[in-house]
Order: structure tokens, then sequence, then C-alpha cells
């Protein structure tokens, strides 16, 4: 679950939720899921409490010098891991995605692409090495 982060408009909190009894989880995710099958979000989750924070360093008398923190209810962040998790497992497991694909997937990172660039390196320049 996500950290310990600020409420949204609807007052939830993840404490709240990480604390829920498993038959209050359960009931949870019957809702979210029927607010998938129905894809009818309640209008609340379209609504977030702006709150301006300054840059470091910059004068406070100008609005342009404050960025904005966007926060949001945190039951529609969860229905939204929960669908990016499904969305994923449909995708890997039909091999929906190319498997040089490193970026936002599980156990593969930018390093990945790296490391092969490193390799195609090491293997042109062991290769010219044979020509001479």
């Amino acid at each position: 679950m996500i950290g310990s982060t600020a409420v949204g408009p609807d007052d939830v909190h993840y404490q709240m939720l990480k604390h829920l009894p498993n038959d209050a989880l359960l009931t949870l995710l019957n809702i979210l899921n029927n607010i998938w099958a129905s894809g009818k979000f309640p209008t609340s989750w379209r609504t977030s409490t702006v709150i301006p924070v300054p840059k470091p360093g910059k004068d406070t008398s100008d609005p342009s010098n404050y960025r904005p923190i966007a926060l949001t209810s945190c039951i529609c962040k969860v229905m939204e891991r929960m669908i990016n998790s499904r969305l994923l497992w449909y995708l890997e497991r039909n091999k929906l995605i190319s498997p040089m694909q490193c970026g936002f997937r599980k156990q593969r990172s930018t390093t990945d692409h790296l490391v092969r660039l490193e390799s195609f390196v090491r293997e042109a320049f062991a290769q010219r090495r044979g020509l001479f």
C-alpha cells in the first residue's frame, strides 16, 4: 500500500484503509470491482484539493514561484493501482509488451538497457580487433 500521505477531499487516509478488517477489505474490493465493471466512477474522485507549495529560494510574493500539489482520493489511488496491476498482469501474461521494454515493468529497469548497450559496444570492439 502507498505510504503515509495527506488525505484528499474525501478525508479517507491510507492508515484507515491499512487497518481495515478483512471483511471490510473484501467489501471495499467488491465496491471497486463494481466500479470497474460499471465504468461509473464517483464524481468526488474527479476533484482534488490543490495546495500551493513555494519553490525553495524563490520570492513567495510571485504566484509563479509555487508548484501545485493536488491531493486526491486515497481510495481512487488504490483503484488506480489495482487497474494498473490488472492491466500489467494481462499484458505480461499474453506477451503483449515487447521483451525489450524495461520501463514500468517489475524486475526491469533502465540499467538493463545500459548493460545491454555496454555488451553490444564491447562485442563490437572485440569483433573489430579480429579484423586487423
